[in-house]
Parts: structure tokens; sequence; C-alpha cells
């Protein structure tokens, strides 16, 4: 449940941030963002996994607060949120949370050192809003602002999304309706908009994201998604593409809902599943009703490609 903490004092400084750094596993990097910006963080940092140190299992997570935020009451319920999610990813309990100043230029900085230019798949450039796009390119920019944390590119399942989303769209043309279920920044929503899908509906089921993905959708001049909070059995279905960026077990419990409003031969794009959960949303989306067509698995992550075939 969102929550907010609110400042001890009313006066406060516009220069300063209190900086909370959380050590947790790779794993819960995302949803710990994103749980952070929920509690009022004016911007979320994930460390980028050295790949040259495949041992190192853990990462750090920063969010910034406003500088007379209750750090008590912020640590407790950073604590509680990760106690909870031990249940889905085992040894995110108790972590190490350390707090500090920061001053706006060293905050900005920060976001920058990991937020830089990236190109995903052979059609996409994503740029933070303070990188001028290049006078020349053959590849879609989508500008995101990180602030929020919600969904940047720059995690495996971002990028298996929109890879898997460029091939659909290569071999069957754009989808004349799509939907991007839990939307967090509205990136997957503006890639398909950007490659020509006529009629996008975007849903997620928090105001902040909303807030975020409006504002990024906007600064992309893309006029072609309506956001929704409504759920899927409410909306104008069939849809011959949906997007989902979720956690694995949510997949699961979705399967029935997903395949009543997928259009027949149409596709379903499953992300945010860790390799090891693979086999059980391969088992809740089976023949006759599903058919795998490809996967994108990079770092501990996979995305699946499936078309709705019965």
């Amino acid at each position: 449940m969102p929550c907010t903490l609110s400042p001890q004092h009313s006066a406060l400084s516009p220069h300063r941030w209190l900086c909370l750094s959380v050590t947790v596993p790779y794993e819960a990097a995302e949803a710990l963002a994103n749980f952070l910006a929920e509690l009022g963080s004016q911007g979320v940092v994930e460390e980028t996994r050295d790949l040259l140190h495949p041992e190192i299992v853990t990462t750090q997570v920063q969010g910034f607060f406003a500088e007379d935020t209750d750090q008590a009451a912020l640590s407790d319920a950073v604590i509680r949120y990760l106690d909870d999610l031990e249940e889905l990813i085992p040894g995110v309990g108790s972590p190490t949370l350390q707090f500090s100043i920061v001053t706006d230029g060293v905050w900005q900085e920060r976001w920058k050192e990991h937020f830089p230019p990236l190109t995903v798949g052979k059609h996409f450039l994503l740029l933070p809003p303070w990188e001028t796009p290049p006078a020349e390119t053959d590849r879609l920019t989508i500008i995101i602002e990180p602030s929020m944390a919600f969904g940047t590119g720059h995690h495996a399942t971002t990028q298996g999304c929109l890879e898997a989303i460029e091939l659909l769209v290569h071999h069957y043309g754009p989808p004349s309706a799509a939907l991007d279920l839990g939307t967090g920044s509205g990136i997957l929503a503006i890639a398909l908009a950007k490659l020509g899908t006529a009629q996008i509906w975007a849903t997620d089921i928090d105001p902040i994201a909303f807030d975020e993905a409006r504002k990024n959708s906007a600064k992309n001049q893309v006029a072609t998604i309506q956001f929704s909070a409504l759920p899927v059995d409410r909306l104008p279905r069939p849809f011959d593409l949906i997007v989902a960026n979720l956690f694995s077990n949510t997949l699961v419990s979705l399967a029935a809902t997903l395949s009543a409003a997928t259009a027949l031969h149409g596709h379903v794009i499953l992300s945010g599943i860790q390799l090891d959960q693979e086999p059980e949303v391969l088992s809740a989306y089976s023949s006759p009703a599903w058919t795998l067509i490809t996967r994108f698995p990079k770092d501990d992550w996979v995305t699946l490609v499936l078309t709705r075939s019965s």
C-alpha cells in the first residue's frame, strides 16, 4: 500500500536532500526503487550490475527525500516492505540501510551517472531529458524522466519487452490495439506509439506512475495513449498485443484474464520473470490456449513472447 512520510519540520531547505542507501539482491532493486518513489522519493538511483563480477549478487538503491524527513519512520517502512518481499525474493530481508545528506548538485550528478543514453534492440534510443537528441539517427528516440524510477529502460526486463515489441511489429506490423499492463513510466506504451500502434491503453494501480507516464508521453509528443485505472476485464477488449512487465506470481494469477483479453492469434509479452520462475509461468500459459514464440533471456531474467492459439 502506498504511504507518505511527513517531514519533521515545515521549513525545508530546497538545496539539501536526505539520501537513503539500501543494499538488496539485484532481483529486488526495481521493486524497492518503485516503493521508495511511493514513499515520496524525488529520485531513485539503482547501481548498474557489473557483469564482469557475477559473484556480486547485491546492489545499492538510493532514494532522495526532503532533508527533514523522519528517518526512523522511513527505515521502518522500508524494512517492513522488504520483510514482506522476502516471500517472493529470498534473502531480501534484514537489509543494510544508510543515511546521508547530499546537495542538489550531488543528487543530479548521481542521476546522470546512472542514466546514460542507451540503445536497445535495432530501433530504440533511450535518453534522459538532460541529453540532447542526436541531429541524425535512424533510431526512434524515447525520452524518459528517471525521477520516479518507474522503468527507465536500463533494467533487463524493460529491455526484453522493447526487443520483443520491435520483433512483433517487424513480423506482423503495428497492432491495431495494444495494452501496456502496469505501465510504470509509460516507456513501453510510448515505444508502441512510436512504432505506429494506433490505439494503446496503459493501466496501472499506482497514481504516481500515471503522473510520470503522462509526463513522459507529453515529452515524447505521443497523443495516442489512453491511461486508465480500470481492470483488464473492463477495458475495450480484445487486444492484438498485451505487454505485462510484472512479478511472476502476478503473471500466473492473470493467465485466465489475459487469455480472455487477447484476440485469437494475438500476442502477449510477459516479463519480470526470473529464470528459475520461467517453468511456472509457462505452465500457466500452456497449450492449447498459448504457444511460445520466442524468449529473450538477459542477466537473471527472461521475457516471453506467446501467441493465443485457441
